[in-house]
């Protein structure tokens, strides 16, 4: 009786003792320890130990290292009432399938680690042993009816070595990561079993209740880091406990590092709501951080990543070639053994592109343009249904000289301005009135255009016509013109010459006519005509009919005598 009385406090002494949730040492097939584990099972009369393991284990070969458990002199005979102690890891179970909830990019599974590798959906079932892998920016999702998740980032290979539910409703989850980042989810966890495991060449990760990460570099060094709760990682015999908010690395052969502090997660410096350019976002430097871990997402909890990089404090992260549409940004910190902090809060933005800025076909940029109005031209824009141009004075334009938002043409004419250098710059309006970003500026100068000079009355001989004008200076040409009309739309004489004056042979019938002048720059640039002056060519009396008519007079008058 005393003997069964100690045997009795011994027992509830174990079963009262707190068992952590420590993964079992370097092979993920290794036994559970005696002392952790375990459940009671109740002896019926007639029941004998190999029965028992056969009914209730996944071997009846069991049976030995039950009796060194239980201490049983006589494992052939078992009193009927007494309690025998069966680690439950040893338990019959049911298979446990993973559902698919998403699925992003490359994801590919090897169904029960044997045959080919099918392309993964969601909705897919996932049986245990099963190989699963992605490829670049691709991601993979995996949940179980008792609420664990794990999530494979990209470029990221796991084994399931085990999924099962026990016949006294113990879950087990064991997972072999042999590269890349998975990020797992457990649910709470009832009774002392210790429910997911992940594996690592380098060391074991077990949780009951909690958030976290484990990642495994080319190198093989393991990297596990909580969000919530606590883990505890198991590696050359030797267990550290991380709390939630805490990581640590392993090198394979070594033990975990003690537990690191984690880094908090950079904010952006002045995100916008809306860019309407690609977005260049600069950080908060973070003491401690050797770089940061930037993702542009199209969910708050950052699974369907658009754009990753790893970028240096101060670096600033450009995100180009995103479609218009709502973002999230996501960041964290990495220290310097490569751990990696807790996600940020999920900043949203958006990316409002179109419509897009028109292309300017004039003028061109440095072009200088000749007298006060300037004509801009730009090409059509598809899903614009108007135009907003600005004029300024400075490339910035914090000094507008004019601006016109309601122009639905492709040309316009800006009038008055001052000779000076001046900035162009246009964007398109969409329907819905949003405005998308503005052109590049282009420059242009006005200045003024030729003088014009002035020409004096036309000096008029029997053969010819004279048109002199007043200079304007050196190196101008001088465009003289003379019509038969004061709109100048029968031109009778066209001439530039590179001095204010002409000789040309004058207009045959008499009448009146119109002559105007122009200057022409150096550069080609014409100023206005002058006024037109009009002069008369009279009519000439015919001095060759009279002369013939008295030679046919004399001519008759000789053949009459």
């Amino acid at each position: 009786m005393k003997k069964r009385w100690i045997i009795l406090i011994g027992f509830f002494f174990l079963i009262a003792q707190p068992f952590p949730c420590a993964a079992m040492t370097k092979a993920a097939s290794a036994k559970p320890s005696p002392k952790k584990d375990l459940i009671l099972i109740n002896v019926a009369k007639g029941d004998y130990l190999i029965n028992l393991c056969k009914q209730y284990l996944d071997s009846e070969n069991r049976w030995k290292e039950i009796a060194r458990i239980n201490r049983l002199d006589n494992p052939h005979k078992l009193k009927p009432g007494a309690k025998i102690m069966v680690p439950v890891a040893y338990l019959k179970g049911m298979p446990l399938e993973g559902n698919v909830t998403f699925v992003q990019g490359e994801a590919k599974a090897q169904m029960g680690g044997q045959g080919v590798w099918a392309p993964l959906k969601v909705g897919d079932m996932i049986p245990p042993k099963s190989n699963l892998k992605t490829g670049s920016e691709s991601a993979l999702e995996v949940k179980y009816k008792d609420g664990s998740v794990f999530f494979l980032r990209s470029d990221t290979e796991v084994k399931i070595l085990q999924a099962r539910k026990t016949l006294t409703s113990h879950l087990f989850h064991d997972l072999l990561l042999n590269t890349g980042r998975l990020i797992s989810k457990v649910k709470e966890a009832t009774g002392e079993a210790s429910r997911f495991k992940v594996h690592t060449p380098a060391a074991i990760a077990s949780v009951r209740g909690t958030e976290f990460r484990v990642a495994v570099d080319e190198t093989q060094k393991t990297f596990a880091e909580v969000m919530e709760s606590r883990i505890t990682v198991d590696a050359a015999n030797k267990i550290v406990e991380l709390a939630q908010g805490e990581g640590t690395m392993v090198k394979k052969g070594d033990p975990p590092l003690p537990p690191q502090k984690l880094l908090p997660p950079p904010s952006p410096v002045d995100l916008k709501p809306i860019y309407n350019t690609a977005p260049a976002i600069a950080f908060v430097r973070i003491d401690g951080a050797q770089a940061y871990r930037v993702m542009a997402a199209k969910d708050q909890q950052g699974k369907h990543l658009l754009r990753e990089r790893i970028i240096k404090p101060g670096e600033i992260f450009k995100i180009a070639g995103l479609a218009d549409g709502a973002y999230y940004l996501l960041t964290q910190s990495i220290d310097p053994i490569g751990l990696e902090g807790a996600p940020s809060a999920a900043y949203p933005f958006s990316i409002r592109v179109n419509p897009l800025p028109p292309i300017t076909q004039s003028p061109r940029d440095g072009a200088k343009v000749k007298g006060k109005t300037s004509t801009f031209e730009w090409l059509s824009v598809s899903d614009a249904v108007r135009y907003h141009v600005q004029i300024g004075a400075d490339r910035e334009f914090q000094e507008i000289i004019l601006d016109k938002a309601d122009l639905t043409g492709l040309t316009f004419k800006a009038d008055g301005l001052e000779y000076k250098p001046y900035y162009f710059r246009i964007r398109s309006i969409a329907k819905d009135e949003y405005q998308g970003a503005w052109s590049d500026p282009l420059s242009f100068t006005l200045a003024p255009l030729p003088p014009t000079p002035s020409v004096d009355q036309p000096a008029i001989s029997k053969d010819d016509i004279n048109l002199r004008s007043r200079s304007v200076g050196e190196g101008f040409i001088y465009h003289f013109q003379i019509a038969k009309d004061n709109q100048f739309q029968e031109v009778l004489i066209d001439q530039k010459v590179d001095k204010p004056e002409i000789t040309a042979k004058k207009p045959k019938d008499a009448g009146t006519y119109f002559v105007r002048t122009a200057a022409i720059d150096r550069d080609g640039d014409a100023g206005a005509f002058s006024t037109p002056q009009s002069f008369e060519i009279k009519e000439r009396f015919p001095y060759e009919w009279v002369g013939g008519g008295v030679g046919l007079i004399i001519l008759f008058l000789l053949i009459a005598h």
